[in-house]
């Protein structure tokens, strides 16, 4: 069968399902091993929290759940491992099969052959990132859930940031604090545009107090500039008014939601406020070009794979290319993430931490399959 008699679609369609088949195994083997590696590490760290009285005690079936919720967030992850080992492997294949080189002479080109299977891999990376990522974001707050009961957590006092500022509940005695502010800095423990909404010992509110600016300080929250209105709306101004809070002031910190907790839908609006509310968003935004650029990087690991692995015709198995090939899809995606940590300290600029990587190996796919593709010149 053929469509427009020079595109062979019954070829086409073989070689994108072989190319799958392949994606599909090495993606099962690699989700396998991961899941007994998290499995194992889940074990050990349950062993070592037995008779801690204030923590519960993980059960098998907890421990089953706990791997389990982590599948998909490492589909994401070793997606384009497995892409890269899936094709070197169907590669060699075609290779030890002649299939380039038949093709070759039947006047297909490389890039011919590839193009229905770039497609549906370039649709399957969209897929993965409409589709996958939401249910990874919902899966990874269950599993940090299951992990703070099961494995507790850090005693760090944290302000969760929303879209109308950083919150804080604290304890001064038998009272409650809510605590509000417009910015904070957590290395400096200081507060600007202080809201603190003070609760008595029956949770009932007692007085609301304004404060210009603030500072954590002794086990104390410091305030200047001051007015304090009581329960019948009578305000007193102070230049500096002083809180005792139950908190070592020494582990304030901020709490943001991790990227990869949030939809890709959503995480631009939360860059936009956190960068409203002066917080660093070079970590966020560049997961964002990274779920972007999903798509892209794994056909940038089919190109390369290819062009490698075709670029000798013999029929017996290399293992030179074949680990040429799989340290130079490694190099790039290990690099990649160099540069996303350079990106994330803000030394280098987030849209070319995010892109760069993706680009160069995309661009270095194109110019070896086109290099393949060149009929030789003969002298």
């Amino acid at each position: 069968m053929y469509f427009r008699q020079n595109h062979p679609l019954t070829l086409y369609k073989y070689f994108t399902r072989n190319l799958i088949q392949y994606f599909l195994i090495a993606l099962f083997s690699l989700l396998t091993l991961i899941f007994f590696i998290d499995l194992v590490e889940l074990f050990r760290r349950s062993s070592n929290k037995i008779n801690v009285n204030h923590l519960q005690q993980a059960e098998l079936i907890d421990i089953l759940v706990m791997a389990s919720l982590k599948i998909t967030g490492n589909i994401e992850k070793i997606l384009p491992f497995a892409v890269l080992i899936g094709s070197i492997s169907c590669f060699n294949q075609w290779r030890k099969n002649n299939y380039y080189v038949v093709s070759r002479t039947a006047g297909l080109s490389l890039w011919k052959m590839l193009s229905p299977s770039l497609i549906c891999f370039f649709v399957f990376g969209i897929l993965s990132v409409m589709v996958i990522n939401p249910f990874s974001s919902i899966l990874n707050e269950k599993y940090n859930r299951l992990q703070s009961m099961f494995y507790g957590k850090t005693d760090i006092s944290t302000f969760s940031f929303d879209t109308k500022g950083f919150w804080m509940k604290q304890f001064s005695k038998d009272k409650t604090l809510i605590i509000n502010a417009n910015r904070v800095n957590a290395k400096l423990k200081t507060l600007i545009d202080v809201n603190v909404f003070v609760l008595d010992k029956n949770d009932e509110f007692e007085s609301r107090i304004l404060s210009k600016n603030g500072q954590f300080s002794d086990d104390k929250l410091k305030l200047y500039d001051v007015k304090i209105t009581n329960t019948e709306s009578e305000t007193t101004s102070k230049s500096f008014y002083a809180i005792n809070i139950n908190t070592n002031t020494e582990t304030i910190d901020i709490s943001i939601i991790k990227p990869e907790n949030i939809f890709i839908v959503n995480l631009p609006n939360y860059i936009i406020n956190m960068k409203k509310f002066g917080l660093n968003t070079s970590k966020h935004l560049i997961h964002l070009f990274k779920l972007i650029c999903q798509p892209l990087i794994i056909i940038s690991m089919i190109l390369l794979s290819a062009s490698l692995m075709l670029r000798s015709s013999e029929r017996k198995i290399e293992a030179g290319i074949i680990s040429i090939s799989l340290v130079v899809g490694f190099s790039l995606y290990f690099i990649g993430d160099f540069i996303f940590a350079l990106g994330s300290s803000e030394k280098l600029p987030p849209i070319l931490s995010g892109f760069g990587p993706t680009l160069i190996g995309l661009f270095s796919g194109c110019y070896l399959i086109s290099e393949i593709d060149e009929p030789k010149k003969t002298k």
